[in-house]
């Protein structure tokens, strides 16, 4: 996927970025050792100058158009931006696990704003989406879900042991896209923070349902707010409900699901579209790291290498059935969801 920023205040994502003309702009010392320029003008006429024809949709922090050029279909996403924080952070991290950044666009003459940043573009859309949506194609299965929450952790684990470590901030499912392959990608880095969180002097800064409550001033910024968000995550991935709902009483998802993983009621949990899982004792382990995950005291959590190493665990467990059918030669499909080899 692709994403551009103009002057940090649009981002668009395109696909195949080869067909763009290369801007021989000079760009800032960051990038200039990795990422190429495009030219807006081109931008503009893939998407029509973002005509409402073209529009596909808007998220939380931009919305997306269909971008045509040199008769290929390009999909973009065009996301206003408050800083160059997300040029910043992605012109620094690469991962097979992140929406990672392209290339820039600078174009003072033919943009308002200063810079366009283009980032891999993700077919299928959110793991939000994917949770949510009524028009989907049926909901994702345990296999599926499972796979995506370990490579979401995988994601979160990339981030927190760079160096400086990199603090996403703003873990939910809108913000996890999922790729060509069916394999989930972290992306959003508006609100990210990369430093060591002593140098912090951000206010803090998240999404109701996902936010650390103990994330209260700039000075008890820490991994584990990452943590927390992504604790909530996982219940989400495991319920099938929102992280805040109105139409629940009560609407927190938290406050819904800690007291029936107290009570050890963990079928009540799960998402009845999708039924039981295939190994309850697994799903009842993850069920209670989530809970270890959301802990109100950040200490108390486990380190976000504790989770992939659980989560790892669970996914050989949930896919064990899945390789005896490959071995007996049965057809296998998650509910349209292919499994990755």
């Amino acid at each position: 996927m692709l994403y551009l920023t103009c002057n940090a205040d649009t981002a668009i994502a395109i696909c195949h970025p080869h067909s763009l003309k290369k801007n021989k702009k000079p760009i800032s010392p960051t990038q200039a050792h990795t990422l190429p320029h495009f030219a807006y003008s081109d931008i503009l006429a893939a998407t029509n100058a973002f005509s409402a024809h073209t529009f596909l949709g808007k998220g939380g922090h931009g919305s997306v158009y269909k971008a045509t050029l040199h008769g290929g279909a390009l999909i973009a996403a065009v996301k206003k931006t408050k800083s160059s924080n997300e040029i910043e952070i992605l012109s620094h991290v690469k991962s097979p696990r992140l929406v990672n950044l392209i290339g820039l666009c600078n174009d003072q003459t033919n943009c308002n704003i200063n810079k366009l940043i283009v980032v891999e573009y993700m077919p299928n859309g959110s793991l939000h989406d994917l949770l949510h949506s009524t028009k989907t194609v049926g909901s994702p299965g345990w296999t599926a879900r499972v796979r995506f929450a370990v490579h979401v952790a995988i994601a979160v684990r990339f981030l927190h042991s760079s160096e400086p470590p990199v603090i996403h901030r703003d873990i939910k499912s809108s913000n996890v896209l999922i790729d060509e392959k069916w394999k989930a990608r972290l992306g959003d880095f508006g609100l990210a923070f990369r430093g060591h969180v002593a140098d912090s002097r951000v206010p803090p800064a998240g999404t109701l349902g996902y936010l650390d409550p103990s994330y209260l001033a700039p000075g008890d910024l820490s991994p584990k707010s990452d943590v927390f968000s992504f604790g909530i995550l996982l219940l989400e991935i495991a319920s099938g409900r929102h992280a805040i709902d109105v139409r629940h009483s009560p609407p927190s998802l938290l406050d819904w699901a800690m007291p029936l993983v107290r009570r050890g009621e963990f079928r009540e949990i799960c998402d009845p579209r999708i039924g039981t899982p295939p190994d309850m004792a697994t799903f009842r382990r993850m069920m209670v790291l989530a809970a270890r995950c959301v802990m109100s005291t950040a200490e108390r959590r486990p380190t976000i290498a504790e989770v992939v190493e659980c989560l790892t665990a669970a996914r050989k467990n949930f896919e064990a059935p899945v390789m005896w059918l490959r071995m007996t030669g049965r057809v296998v499909k998650a509910r349209g969801y292919p499994i990755p080899e």
